[in-house]
């Protein structure tokens, strides 16, 4: 049979037309609608920024045991600090899916700003009236330099139409340093000695580093083409964590070993451009309790050991970037 090559040229245009069509509709990398045996190996990367709200802090007090080995039972809290942690992250991601069901996801952060918001200094010295503030102090942040990596390995181990579960393994470590200025000091008892206002240079200065092996469960849902919806909870029941106080005024060092418990919470949009191009948004929640033990030295001399109870909190939404090779 015979065709004219108008007749021609109008099918391949059809045809090509069809086609196109059908690559902007189809499912883009990682949509699990055809099963797990549609997912591709791929390359995945993606920049992007984020901001957190939060404050990590510690209390000590309880249990006590001095240089000379006596020992004594304190009022809890004697002591407790707070540190900021409101900030601008930027962030790397990147993930490598090398089979149908296995998959490895990696993050680096690091701030971009420092908080505005004071380090506060609470302390409580009169046994018989614990309830009484008996000074208080704010030091502004003069410096802060985070840094938070994150590793997990995921494995889809149901799937069914467009809705998937997965578990995995992962750790994270969160790092922080702090150089503080004492802006006010005061007793709001009234006790005498204790009232300072701010100068020149340091006033203290805190490292702090979380430790954090994890497991997780997830699940993603293709709720259109070009849009996945995925949520992860994550338990770390065996968690550590390393911090040293230096207070340059009275020349005292103090650093605490513990250990603890974290929950991790992540919520998460990914929109496909294009087949490589998305942008993803989410929410990412931290909780963070330890207690251990914390020592403490005036002018390089021992004083002994002291209960001490930390915990961090940290809310954080993020936006990114990425691109699938």
């Amino acid at each position: 049979m015979h065709y004219s090559d108008s007749r021609i040229n109008t099918a391949r245009g059809c045809a090509f037309r069809l086609t196109a069509m059908a690559l902007l509709c189809a499912p883009m990398p990682l949509a699990a609608s055809d099963g797990l045996s549609s997912l591709p190996s791929q390359l995945d990367m993606a920049f992007g920024m984020e901001a957190m709200r939060g404050e990590s802090s510690y209390a000590i007090g309880g249990a006590a045991v001095y240089a000379d080995g006596s020992r004594s039972s304190e009022m809890f809290p004697l002591s407790e600090l707070e540190w900021p942690l409101d900030i601008w992250l930027a962030r790397l991601d990147l993930g490598w899916t090398f089979s149908p069901a296995w998959r490895i996801s990696g993050s680096v952060k690091t701030n971009l700003t420092d908080p505005d918001s004071n380090i506060i200094d609470c302390d409580w010295l009169t046994p018989e009236l614990p309830q009484r503030l008996d000074v208080y102090s704010e030091s502004e942040v003069a410096s802060l330099d985070a840094l938070i990596f994150d590793i997990a390995a995921e494995w889809t181990f149901w799937q069914q139409e467009l809705w998937s579960l997965y578990a995995g393994a992962g750790w994270q470590r969160q790092h922080f340093e702090y150089q503080g200025q004492t802006a006010a000091q005061h007793s709001p008892s009234g006790l005498s000695g204790y009232n300072f206002q701010g100068g020149s240079g340091a006033g203290l200065a805190y490292e702090l580093t979380y430790s954090m092996p994890y497991l997780l469960l997830g699940s993603e849902y293709q709720l259109l083409p070009q849009l996945r919806l995925t949520g992860s909870v994550a338990a770390a029941p065996l968690i550590s964590a390393e911090d040293e106080t230096l207070f340059f005024r009275r020349n005292k060092r103090a650093a605490g070993d513990l250990d603890g418990s974290a929950w991790l919470l992540d919520l998460s949009g990914i929109y496909y451009l294009t087949p490589w191009w998305h942008v993803k948004a989410g929410l990412h929640q931290v909780w963070i309790d330890v207690d251990g033990e914390q020592e403490q030295t005036v002018n390089g001399k021992a004083l002994g050991r002291i209960g001490m109870e930390a915990e961090s909190r940290q809310t954080s939404g993020y936006l990114s970037l990425g691109y699938s090779f």
